[in-house]
């Protein structure tokens, strides 16, 4: 890959795999590194890269990877949420934060698959095709987990506000 092509491909994607990185990482130090080593691995597997037009769900395997291995070594935590960003603007109207810290709590409570689906399904804004690609489950099967998801996130609000 030229040095063009990679800069374009970097400014493109840098920042959803940095956030994905970011959601599995303990720091910022550690996220920055985590995307940086998916790109050198990106280009590093370049030749075995078959362009479909969608390189995120490729990188985001990637980043799945390193995180991983990353973890396996004890640098880094995945069952850390940072919620800074998210929260950052609760504009939405009254209680949108409280709101929004619930879900983020229902979330952080699911599996370790299963919150990863639901990252890649609506932080990375992936679809059931391409979370497939990245997991190496079938679509159905992520689409089961994603329905499954969604009712236990809804279980865990409901008896949230059950308690209030």
């Amino acid at each position: 890959m030229e040095p063009a092509g990679v800069r374009r491909l970097v400014e493109a994607h840098y920042s959803d795999v940095y956030a994905y990185c970011r959601r599995h990482t303990e720091s910022v130090d550690e996220a920055e590194d985590a995307a940086q080593e998916v790109f050198l691995r990106f280009v590093g597997a370049f030749g075995r890269y078959r362009d479909d037009g969608r390189p995120l769900a490729y990188l985001l395997t990637i980043a799945r990877n390193v995180c991983t291995d990353s973890h396996r070594r004890g640098a880094m935590r995945a069952d850390e949420l940072p919620c800074d960003e998210v929260l950052a603007d609760p504009s939405p109207g009254p209680g949108a934060a409280d709101r929004l810290s619930a879900v983020r709590r229902a979330v952080r409570a699911l599996p370790d698959e299963a919150r990863e689906i639901v990252e890649l399904k609506f932080d990375q804004g992936l679809t059931a095709v391409e979370i497939a690609r990245v997991t190496g489950l079938s679509r159905f099967a992520v689409a089961r987990r994603i329905r499954s998801a969604l009712s236990d996130i809804r279980e865990a609000l409901a008896s949230e506000e059950g308690d209030a």
